[in-house]
């Protein structure tokens, strides 16, 4: 038989489950009283350090809203360049801040631990607002300073008073000077503030001498005076003078204008031509030759075409304001608003077409005939009134259509029957008035000498009215 294994037990089964001990030791001598103490020590002990981390979370919430609200009021006032006042603010903000956190807790613990936080944040607060203000009060500073200066290089370069000039320069200097002092900047930046203003003065100075009597001479001894060549480069130097001559020169030098001076632009051309500095570096010299070249023969050129576009601009503001009279009187001799017989609806109209076609005609011709003198625009105008009067006068408005000079410069409906009297009139008699000379002449049917070439007018004409007479 197979044997059963056997096992031999080392313990006595229990139905005991284990426990957690704790540390609270009961004498069972001990009174009931006394037996129960350390157990409501433990209690209170627990519920001390649970308040603890309460507070302490709350603290701490707390105490991150406030650096977050003093960041914000620090960075309000980081522009202000007033430090006793950017922390006047930034205190005043603060307070505030502390005031509504305080009241939003009622544990007295955190209220007393937010007020030590809240000093701290203070400190670090201040700190923060020093460093803004200082750096706010010295980009204000470089501001005034800079604005300043340009003031200053203004007044000099427009005044023509010696001892003001003089007392511009030393103002320069001497604010350089309290500058470099006021934010404790050292030699160094003194020598490079003095050096920058010696540079633009010699510039400026320089420039003031364009265009005057021995200039040539006078900038080269100013910048040897001054010892450009240790302030400026030659490239720079003469480049600002290249481009200081180029617009004066193109100011003064301007195509159609009254006021040009191309006499005194020329002259300026041969001056920077020759204008060296001291060092003897020539102006005109790379980059700058050719743009030269095209400056002087742009210049050259335009003077010798200047007067007569000048006396043309001049001729087309007279011509315009005289034409512009013309069509005035042809317009007034079909419509007159105070007159009762000249008032009506069809009488603006009729003026209205003799105005449009006045216009239309007078720009033909001078868009034809650009070097026509005033005297042939006025003649030209004056006689294209008196014909489009001698057109329009006994038209009845239903005989109207719209003018155009290349789709509808017949404008007038006419019977063919009455051409041909008309033709037949003017054969009779040529030099008897007829509304049909006046047709052909706003038209073109004249030769050279003015002459009517009436028969090749009435070859166009009478097509063109039997084919509207059909349509």
């Amino acid at each position: 038989m197979p044997t059963i294994p056997t096992f031999t037990a080392k313990g006595t089964p229990t139905t005991e489950v284990g426990s957690v001990r704790s540390t609270i030791k009961v004498n069972p001598n001990a009174s009931k009283a006394a037996a129960l103490a350390p157990i409501g020590k433990a209690a209170e002990d627990y519920y001390i350090k649970e308040r603890e981390n309460s507070d302490n979370l709350e603290y701490n919430k707390i105490l991150l809203e406030i650096r977050a609200d003093t960041d914000i009021a620090v960075a309000s006032e980081k522009n202000n360049p007033n430090v006793e006042e950017a922390l006047a603010n930034v205190k005043l903000k603060q307070n505030r801040i502390l005031a509504e956190k305080l009241s939003s807790t009622k544990s007295r613990g955190v209220r007393n631990k937010l007020k030590t936080g809240a000093a701290l944040e203070s400190y670090e607060a201040n700190y923060k607002v020093k460093i803004a203000s200082s750096e706010a009060l010295r980009k204000d500073s470089i501001e005034v300073y800079n604005n300043n200066a340009n003031q200053l290089m203004g007044k000099i370069k427009a005044t023509d008073n010696p001892i003001l000039s003089i007392q511009y320069r030393q103002e320069l200097y001497r604010n350089a000077e309290e500058f470099n002092k006021t934010f404790t900047l050292g030699e160094f930046d003194l020598k490079n503030r003095i050096k920058t203003i010696d540079r633009v003065l010699l510039l400026t100075d320089a420039e003031s001498l364009i265009g005057t009597e021995d200039a040539v001479s006078n900038i080269a001894k100013l910048d040897t005076r001054m010892n450009g060549s240790t302030l400026l480069p030659d490239e720079t130097f003469n480049k600002q003078l290249y481009n200081s001559y180029a617009q004066k020169i193109e100011s003064i030098a301007i195509k159609g204008d009254p006021n040009a001076d191309y006499e005194e632009a020329e002259r300026l051309l041969d001056e920077l031509q020759t204008l060296q500095r001291g060092s003897g570096s020539k102006v005109v010299s790379g980059p700058r030759e050719k743009a030269f070249a095209i400056l002087k023969q742009k210049t050259l050129t335009e003077s010798i075409n200047h007067d007569t576009f000048v006396t043309k601009i001049s001729q087309g503001t007279e011509f315009f304001n005289y034409q512009t009279e013309q069509r005035k009187l042809l317009e007034g001799t079909f419509f007159n608003q105070f007159i009762p017989t000249m008032n009506k609806a069809e009488d603006k109209e009729k003026a209205a077409e003799a105005g449009m076609e006045f216009d239309a005609r007078i720009n033909t011709y001078s868009s034809a005939n650009p070097d026509a003198t005033y005297f042939e625009q006025q003649q030209f105008a004056r006689e294209l009134r008196l014909n489009l009067f001698d057109k329009y006068e006994d038209i009845a408005i239903t005989q109207l259509t719209a003018f155009n000079l290349t789709e509808n410069k017949f404008n007038v409906v006419r019977e063919t029957s009455d051409v041909i009297t008309l033709f037949e009139q003017y054969k009779e008699n040529p030099e008897a008035e007829n509304s049909l000379k006046t047709i052909a002449k706003l038209n073109g049917f004249v030769d050279e000498k003015g002459n009517i070439l009436m028969n090749a007018f009435m070859n166009e004409y009478l097509p063109i009215l039997k084919a509207k007479e059909q349509g």
